[in-house]
């Protein structure tokens, strides 16, 4: 149970970090690579797509750094005020508009395809989607399918 709280917290720092690096701009902030920023949206990019088969468990965390996670987590909420809150819902289309941007910044377009097809596999598995959502799915599936067979 203290392990599904902690992977909880890391999930929400995740997130809360993620909407504060697409809040804030930091380009002209001294020490902050441009580039280095990119590889960090990447990375937040990945994290999404494995988070759900992060095993906590797996790797002992001292209690240090799950305070450390809960104080982050709590300094973030107060930093992003409102913005904090989940947003409603977004579309299909949306979510993987969103994550073409994020993934635009891998090099190797086989990977940036594959965390897309993931993506689609993910919202696939959502048994409230309309018949419609599911076409649009595969049919986006399909496309990206096509374009890694030309690589």
């Amino acid at each position: 149970m203290e392990d599904e709280n902690f992977r909880k917290e890391l999930e929400e720092l995740f997130r809360l970090f993620k909407r504060l690096v697409e809040k804030e701009s930091f380009e002209g902030l001294p020490g902050v690579d441009p580039q280095q920023l990119e590889q960090l949206k990447a990375f937040m990019a990945q994290f999404d797509d494995v988070k759900d088969k992060l095993n906590v468990e797996m790797i002992p965390v001292d209690p240090f750094s799950k305070m450390m996670v809960t104080t982050l987590v709590k300094q973030l909420r107060e930093q992003l005020g409102p913005e904090a809150e989940e947003t409603p819902s977004e579309t299909i289309d949306d979510l993987l508009s969103r994550k073409e941007i994020e993934l635009q910044a891998l090099s190797d377009a086989s990977q940036r395809y594959q965390s897309l097809i993931e993506t689609i596999d993910e919202q696939l598995k959502n048994p409230e989607l309309s018949d419609d959502e599911i076409d649009a799915l595969l049919d986006k599936r399909s496309q990206i399918s096509s374009k890694m067979s030309e690589i």
